[in-house]
């Protein structure tokens, strides 16, 4: 877990302890920091950035954090949802930045590549390879968009499904861009939590 920032007010209010997908660079990431500016901008803020969503359950029923956010893409969001200690505080939409197949700035893209490498990519954005590049490629699932980019930096693939945040933190550049994808999240606290007060 990795705690990035503080946005600081004048409100005597406690600090909100908020969590999403980590690491830095997500779409996760960009959603909660506009969440922070613009549904707590009184508030002092503290984000932490996970390795699973599942880990922001916990963290949040532990009360190790006073709220987490999730998008509507994510598949388990029910388990959020049906849990009796929690409740919803707000939904908002935040669109997410561009995504797009990027590869390290000094590796040679060759369309042919589509059909014999590798693609990492979060389980969230698969759809985005069939829509814009019309194959059926081979994919390997990772833990966030952010962990896709770091594995192309890091040499261990060559291809990632990832969004220009992660590409731009991790030094990629895309060789095909998709979208920007209209998303929606639910800022999720325990029952009679610190957003309340």
């Amino acid at each position: 877990m990795s705690t990035l920032s503080a946005s600081m007010s004048t409100s005597q209010a406690p600090m909100l302890r908020i969590g999403t997908l980590g690491p830095v660079g997500t779409s996760s990431e960009q959603a909660a920091n506009y969440a922070i500016e613009h549904l707590y901008p009184n508030r002092a803020c503290e984000l932490s950035l996970l390795d699973s969503f599942e880990s922001c359950i916990e963290e949040l029923l532990t009360e190790k954090l006073d709220a987490v956010i999730v998008p509507h893409a994510y598949p388990k969001i029910n388990d959020f949802y049906m849990h009796p200690e929690l409740v919803v505080d707000e939904i908002f939409r935040a669109d997410t930045p561009l995504y797009g197949l990027a590869v390290r700035d000094d590796f040679e893209f060759d369309e042919a590549m589509l059909d014999s490498e590798v693609i990492v990519s979060h389980p969230a954005p698969v759809p985005l390879i069939q829509y814009y590049l019309q194959r059926d490629p081979s994919i390997k699932l990772v833990s966030s968009t952010s962990e896709a980019a770091r594995q192309v930096r890091d040499f261990e693939t060559n291809l990632a499904v990832t969004n220009q945040q992660a590409a731009d933190v991790y030094g990629l550049k895309f060789v095909k861009q998709f979208k920007r994808i209209p998303m929606s999240w639910t800022v999720f606290q325990k029952e009679h939590g610190k957003l309340e007060e």
